[in-house]
């Protein structure tokens, strides 16, 4: 499960991540300190399971809890706070948490509520792959295609900006090869400079291989780079882009993707940067 803190409150997120990692309960994968921006980092990272405070600087829990589920934010949110007002505790329940806890936190009650909360998300995710089957099963016919890994991939280029570009047939065939080595032969562990050489042998021969190696390197890493920039474009554009949210995270560290954004509003601004594993892996993620 993948866990997400926001509390103005160091020591009370410290101790949550604690609880969270010793416990074996998930990953922390982002911790805010404010309200401000929580809306929109909460929508880009997805978490399972959010654990947010009710006062916060810049907005408050409630208003942010509020406003992500009417976005179709699909986790389950846990607010820890040290307000006791009914009238408010109240209103934290009807923007849509399923616990609230009082502070100071007690350690064996938030392991216990956290479980749970895992517990309920497993029940509701088997219940819609259940649903799933069996609506698969009274499907007509009953043997649905699946689309090949060009389709998909053609599909993939066109909505992230990438057709056209100079390195996007060379990206084609890393992929593939990644994917065949993944699916075929079992193996999940890769170095992607063996598959350079083996796609550049494939398509420029052995003469000169290094040379065409390196060469084909930089193609493919200006065009990643351009994808940012494209995706980063999105995000200034509307951050709700429904391509921008499915593909910005997935394919670029979430910091970069700022980055950029930043770059396109004051071009002397650092540009951000590219993991090319990351982008590889994140475009196979979407590839059945």
């Amino acid at each position: 499960m993948n866990f997400m803190i926001i509390d103005d409150d160091k020591s009370a997120r410290t101790l949550l991540n604690s609880l969270v990692t010793r416990n074996q309960l998930g990953t922390v994968i982002a911790q805010l300190e404010e309200g401000t921006n929580a809306v929109e980092d909460i929508l880009f990272y997805d978490p399972d399971i959010l654990l947010i405070d009710l006062l916060l600087p810049g907005k408050d829990g409630i208003e942010i809890v509020t406003e992500v589920m009417e976005n179709g934010y699909q986790g389950k949110v846990v607010m820890i706070s040290c307000v006791e007002d009914a009238d408010l505790i109240s209103e934290a329940y009807k923007s849509g948490i399923v616990f609230y806890m009082n502070k100071p936190i007690n350690q064996i009650e938030t392991v216990s509520v956290l479980q749970n909360v895992i517990k309920m998300l497993e029940l509701e995710r088997s219940m819609i792959q259940i649903k799933s089957v069996i609506l698969q099963l009274d499907e007509t016919p009953s043997v649905v295609e699946t689309k090949d890994i060009e389709q998909q991939l053609d599909e993939i280029f066109m909505e992230i900006g990438m057709v056209g570009l100079s390195g996007t047939e060379e990206i084609r065939e890393v992929l593939k090869m990644i994917y065949r080595i993944q699916k075929q032969e079992h193996r999940k562990n890769y170095h992607l400079k063996d598959v350079y050489m083996e796609v550049s042998k494939k398509l420029y021969g052995e003469k000169e291989l290094k040379v065409k190696q390196k060469s084909m390197e930089q193609r493919i890493r200006r065009t990643i780079q351009k994808v940012l920039s494209n995706l980063a474009e999105l995000g200034c554009e509307d951050y709700y882009d429904p391509i921008f949210t499915c593909y910005a995270n997935s394919l670029f560290d979430f910091r970069e993707i700022r980055q950029a954004m930043q770059h396109i509003k004051d071009p002397q601004a650092y540009a951000g940067k590219i993991n090319t594993k990351k982008f590889m892996e994140g475009i196979l993620s979407r590839v059945d």
